[in-house]
């Protein structure tokens, strides 16, 4: 008598595989399910390449972003304004002792109009002193093959050569590309601050030179930022002192530990603040549409795989003859569920490799795809000033492609499992009778 127990304990047997083969390739008016296979099979493997390409962009824009942000700016800030040198200097001697601090300077920051060729543009003067331009990767870094970042043009020498911090600044790509300037060439600056007179305020007015260009990979920070000497910039801005001791850490991401010694260190009575303050928001935006990203396309894979259940219910009625031979043959529920739960994960399985090296070759030739768009239409899809970037990020995370693959195939999976169940539960007396 045959087994009817559901399942039963065999593993997956040899046969089960061909007939599941068989009944995969059969065409239509065979009774077979090719063409909805084929459907299902496009959908699963377009829904996980979706999947990967999208999760690896927002991991490169996450990435990408964070790297420039931390690398371009100080990780944490120590309000002194309205404190003695003594205080401030006593602030930074304190900092300096504190495990996991790299560095530690004063910055002074302020706006100006620069002039320069008949442009005139607004931008951020920053006044570090000049050894601590060594402490900002970005910009100290030796430029990439791809000007990425660092001082693509120009020399580091210069910079605060000369008397109260010399006359040398260190301008942004952008700004510079802006401004028509290399160099060598001067930029006038004007300071709302100025001296007042018989008619009024009159704007501070300086010529600098262009010591140097660099870039940061970030676009909007590149068109706005011009680094000063200290000494010269509260020259320029006629300022007392800095307007904040600033820090970086080792480790900028697990920064509450160092936040509760400088805290310590420092007293209730000073300002402290750092990078999240600043950017969190928009780290935290970039996070919940990932994760938005994530849940949109594992619907469309959800909805690809409901085609696997469409095709196998159609398989069955169409199957019940040889479904009930075989159980008369001596083939018990367990394998009739088996059959049709290999061919779900067939289609699941191709569907899901074939969707994550689609994805990987998406990822790997982004740029050339990037470039050839560009090409097709005329419009770069990827413009600067309106995604802060000066490329199109993108970061492979193995984790990803596992959730994404891993995902497909529970979709097919879940979705094999009712036909699977229907086929099983099959009376072969039933079957038979209208044979």
């Amino acid at each position: 008598m045959a087994d009817t127990r559901l399942g039963g304990a065999r593993p997956f047997a040899p046969f089960e595989f061909v007939i599941a083969m068989r009944y995969l390739r059969a065409r239509r008016k065979e009774g077979g399910i090719a063409l909805i296979a084929i459907i299902s099979f496009l959908g699963i493997m377009l829904g996980v390449a979706a999947l990967i390409i999208v999760l690896s962009i927002m991991n490169g824009f996450r990435y990408e972003l964070l790297s420039q942000l931390l690398g371009a700016q100080s990780h944490i800030y120590v309000d002194v304004r309205g404190l003695t040198e003594p205080e401030v200097d006593e602030i930074q001697r304190d900092l300096t002792t504190i495990r996991g601090i790299l560095n530690v300077g004063p910055r002074y920051e302020g706006q100006a109009l620069f002039t320069a060729n008949g442009e005139t543009v607004g931008a951020q003067v920053i006044g570090v002193q000049p050894s601590d331009i060594a402490n900002i990767p970005r910009i100290s870094a030796v430029p990439t093959a791809d000007e990425r970042y660092g001082l693509i043009d120009g020399t580091f020498e210069t910079f605060g050569v000369g008397n109260n911090g010399g006359d040398n600044i260190l301008i942004g790509r952008a700004l510079a590309t802006r401004m028509g300037v290399v160099p060598g060439d001067e930029i006038t600056l004007l300071a709302p601050n100025g001296s007042s007179g018989p008619f009024g305020t009159v704007p501070r007015r300086k010529a600098y030179t262009v010591a140097g260009i660099f870039t940061v990979g970030v676009h909007q920070f590149d068109q706005v930022v011009t680094f000063m000497p200290l000494e010269q910039a509260l020259l320029f801005f006629a300022q007392d002192g800095p307007l904040t001791i600033e820090a970086r850490v080792e480790n900028p991401v697990e920064i509450n530990d160092t936040m509760v010694s400088i805290r310590q260190a420092v007293g209730n009575g000073v300002a402290i603040y750092d990078w999240r303050d600043q950017s969190l928001a928009f780290y935290q935006a970039l996070q919940v549409e990932r994760f938005a990203m994530r849940l949109i396309l594992s619907v469309v894979i959800l909805i690809a795989a409901l085609n696997i259940i469409t095709g196998l219910i159609m398989l069955v009625k169409n199957k019940g003859r040889d479904i009930a031979i075989l159980r008369t043959m001596g083939a018990t529920r367990g394998s009739v569920m088996r059959i049709f739960l290999i061919i779900g994960l067939m289609i699941g399985a191709v569907g899901a490799l074939s969707g994550a090296a689609m994805g990987f070759l998406f990822v790997l030739n982004i740029e050339h795809i990037q470039n050839f768009i560009e090409l097709l239409t005329g419009v770069d899809p990827f413009n600067p000033e309106v995604y802060f970037l000066t490329r199109l990020p993108a970061r492979i995370d193995p984790g990803e492609v596992g959730f994404a693959v891993l995902f497909g195939l529970l979709s097919a999976l879940l979705a094999a499992f009712p036909p699977a169940w229907r086929a099983a539960r099959l009376d072969p007396v039933e079957a038979l009778r209208y044979e």
